[in-house]
């Protein structure tokens, strides 16, 4: 599961489905208290934007017309150390991580105002 974290609209529906898809999945792991260390070191959640990416995620998801229907509500993360809780994604890293592993992704990008790749 990774977050990508990047302006939703930059992502193709692919992505944008998976991303969403994931954070619904991912939200079993902090209820069960699953470790999420590997999760962390690879870079690839933020604990405390679960709730935020996943209605960013929403909203483009209903900007394009695509079915959505699925609340998230933020699971409790307090059994998180402080570094797992506030842990940031690079955002850089993950737009060239799209844009050589997805062709309509790095058009999206491509095609866009690059001062405008990060969500909130």
């Amino acid at each position: 599961m990774r977050m990508w974290m990047i302006e939703p609209k930059f992502l193709c529906r692919k992505h944008l489905l998976g991303e969403h898809s994931e954070i619904h999945k991912h939200k079993h792991n902090f209820e069960k208290k699953h470790k999420i260390d590997k999760r962390i070191e690879n870079g690839q959640i933020e604990p405390q934007s679960m709730k935020i990416r996943h209605d960013e995620l929403s909203q483009e998801i209903l900007n394009r017309n695509y079915n959505h229907q699925s609340p998230y509500e933020m699971p409790d993360i307090s059994y998180l150390t402080a570094h797992q809780k506030n842990f940031k994604v690079d955002i850089e890293k993950n737009i060239q991580e799209l844009k050589n592993r997805c062709e309509e992704c790095k058009k999206r990008i491509e095609e866009n105002d690059k001062t405008s790749y990060s969500s909130s």
